[in-house]
């Protein structure tokens, strides 16, 4: 081996390897700060570079609603003022509809009736009911309320529409008696919200009352046809020919004693249809009819004689039990009265038995 090749081992060769990899660091930090300097924006660049401001652009960008713009809020306040018309022009509908059917109450008028307004003492869900028209004696309207409370208002509305008011027992058998005006009260504080006519024996497409002429019977009475055929005429009481046809019915089916007839002749000099308004020849077809304690007939009775001084309700009752009429008054308006009064008379005409033996 050659001299020249050969190199001796001296202490400054165990510094070399760590001389180079502090070159090494040094060449990559160098690196790394030219890249820096570079990637740096200098002033000249600031000063070149577009400068970006984000802003909230409050213009609407289609023209074609900055031009119509007027025209839809004019469309949309017509359409907005078509429908508050609307409602308004239907509630006010319905209460003409409403002031009208009290003013004259006919036979099955239905009631939707606030009961909020008439008692304090109620439950939460205890809100609405329906009446029904009863019976009319003059003046004097008869009403019957259901069994069942609602909570709100249309609900009234979904009874008639799945016929529950053709349950036996939907409306109470107690009866509840109004004067026109007092009704007319009911209607402007709000008790009675709506108030509905059946057109025949149906609404809303439902049978709500019961169509009792087909109730037939072999038991021939006497009466009853010519009754019927009052009836018949009166529903065309606005004619006058018609009117007077049903009095002449009436009359010749009370002479035969039918009781719902002799009631039916009463109801004429009631109301004055084809004939004088007279209160006690009402009365005395009434007295006819209940002494043969036909209940319609001493409910009546009891009604009319009120509105007539000369008239006694305890004297009337005292006839009743000389002649043997012994009923029991469940659906009167005021049953605790009456059950006193007829318990009275029973009491009085036993001890006046008493005192003949």
């Amino acid at each position: 081996m050659p001299q020249a090749a050969i190199r001796e081992y001296d202490e400054e060769d165990e510094h070399l390897p760590t001389a180079e990899v502090d070159q090494e660091a040094l060449s990559q930090t160098q690196s790394e700060e030219a890249v820096a300097c570079v990637d740096a924006p200098t002033a000249e660049n600031e000063q070149n570079e577009p400068y970006y401001h984000y802003t909230v652009d409050t213009k609407d960008p289609d023209p074609w609603l900055v031009l119509h713009r007027t025209k839809i809020i004019v469309l949309v306040l017509l359409v907005v003022a078509g429908v508050a018309g609307s409602v308004f022009y239907k509630d006010l509908k319905l209460s003409e509809q409403t002031n009208a059917i009290i003013a004259e109450p006919q036979l099955n008028d239905f009631y939707y009736v606030d009961f909020r307004v008439i008692k304090d003492n109620l439950r939460p869900a205890e809100k609405f009911r329906m009446a029904k028209v009863q019976d009319i004696t003059g003046d004097v309207v008869t009403i019957n309320f259901s069994s069942y409370f609602y909570l709100q208002e249309h609900e009234l509305n979904e009874a008639i529409r799945y016929a529950q008011l053709r349950f036996e027992k939907f409306f109470q058998e107690k009866r509840h008696n109004y004067t026109v005006s007092e009704l007319q009260q009911m209607v402007e504080s709000g008790a009675i919200v709506l108030a509905r006519r059946p057109e025949g024996n149906m609404l809303d497409g439902n049978v709500v009352v019961p169509d009792s002429h087909f109730e037939s019977s072999s038991i021939f009475i006497p009466g009853k046809k010519e009754n019927f055929a009052g009836l018949e005429y009166l529903k065309f009481a606005k004619d006058a020919d018609k009117a007077g046809m049903a009095l002449e019915k009436f009359e010749e089916s009370a002479d035969l004693g039918f009781a719902l007839g002799q009631v039916n002749l009463a109801q004429m000099y009631l109301n004055g249809t084809a004939v004088d308004k007279d209160l006690h020849e009402s009365l005395v077809w009434l007295k006819k009819a209940s002494l043969q304690a036909f209940e319609p007939a001493i409910l009546k009775y009891g009604i009319v004689c009120k509105q007539v001084e000369s008239c006694t309700v305890e004297d009337f009752y005292q006839e009743l039990v000389k002649t043997g009429v012994n009923i029991e008054f469940t659906k009167q308006a005021d049953v605790m009265a009456t059950t006193k009064a007829f318990a009275k008379a029973l009491a009085d005409a036993a001890e006046s038995k008493k005192k003949k033996y």
